[in-house]
């Protein structure tokens, strides 16, 4: 019979040989129970999957911010470093031109000595010690860097011999005729280096100005330092002589720049 209804028997008997549990349940009701347990299972899976979900995202989004917060700090580092190499731009640009006055001559130079005058380009070339000038400048002492360049006279006289680059006739200084015992002074602040006899030049001072700038004193009488004597602009460092291969009292002056000699008559003031 197609419609007659299906029954499952459950009987339970007790140990004690009481009446037994008897319960009759229709074969749908075990349907119910089996398709209930696959929903249940499904939903456990789907629930399971979308926790898994969750938390990737959860990570994901705390990966992401953590990411964002170091982003973050590069670019402010990033920006400080911006603001101090265009500080440092700054600085250089005014290093420069201190530089360039510091080695320039007067407008009315020659044009021999243009030629052997230290450049602009030669600055962008001989400008290594950069962070050596800023401490000087941002401890407020721009006015000793002007105090090292030598445009004084070291001694008041005739020029008698000028300078001349060479390779013929060369001289690498000019020559000051002044009576013997003269005092020869520094013609800027600086450090002195050597002090002693040269074969040439007779008793010798030379005195180091920083930036790669030295000055010679030569054919002295007598020399009033000793090396390593610091030195002011116009402080006496030894007296006018004949010393050397000269042939009559006179100062011997050079300018010096990165072992280059140049022409004194461009700085002197």
């Amino acid at each position: 019979m197609a419609g007659k209804k299906r029954f499952v028997t459950i009987q339970i008997l007790p140990d004690d040989s009481s009446g037994a549990w008897t319960f009759r349940l229709r074969t749908r009701f075990f349907e119910f129970l089996f398709y209930a347990a696959v929903a249940a299972l499904f939903t456990v899976g789907f629930t399971a999957v979308k926790i898994a979900q969750i938390q990737g995202k959860v990570l994901l989004s705390d990966h992401l911010a953590t990411r964002n917060r170091e982003l973050l700090e590069r670019q402010k580092k990033m920006v400080l470093l911006e603001r101090e190499l265009a500080a440092v731009s700054e600085k250089e640009k005014a290093i420069r031109g201190i530089l360039q006055a510091f080695l320039a001559g007067p407008g009315e130079e020659s044009d021999a000595s243009r030629r052997v005058s230290p450049s602009v380009g030669d600055l962008g070339r001989y400008l290594q010690n950069v962070r050596a000038v800023e401490r000087r400048l941002e401890s407020g002492n721009a006015a000793r860097v002007r105090e090292k360049r030598p445009d004084i006279w070291p001694v008041k006289g005739i020029v008698s011999q000028r300078f001349s680059p060479g390779p013929y006739g060369r001289h690498d200084g000019i020559d000051v005729l002044a009576p013997e015992n003269t005092v020869v002074v520094s013609a800027a602040r600086g450090i002195v280096t050597e002090s002693g006899w040269d074969k040439d030049l007779g008793r010798t001072v030379r005195v180091n100005h920083d930036f790669g700038v030295e000055t010679v004193y030569g054919h002295l009488s007598r020399a009033l330092v000793r090396p390593g004597d610091q030195l002011q602009k116009g402080a006496a460092l030894g007296l006018v002589g004949n010393t050397g291969r000269s042939l009559g009292p006179h100062l011997h002056f050079e300018i010096i720049f990165q072992g280059r000699a140049t022409d004194p008559l461009s700085y002197l003031q």
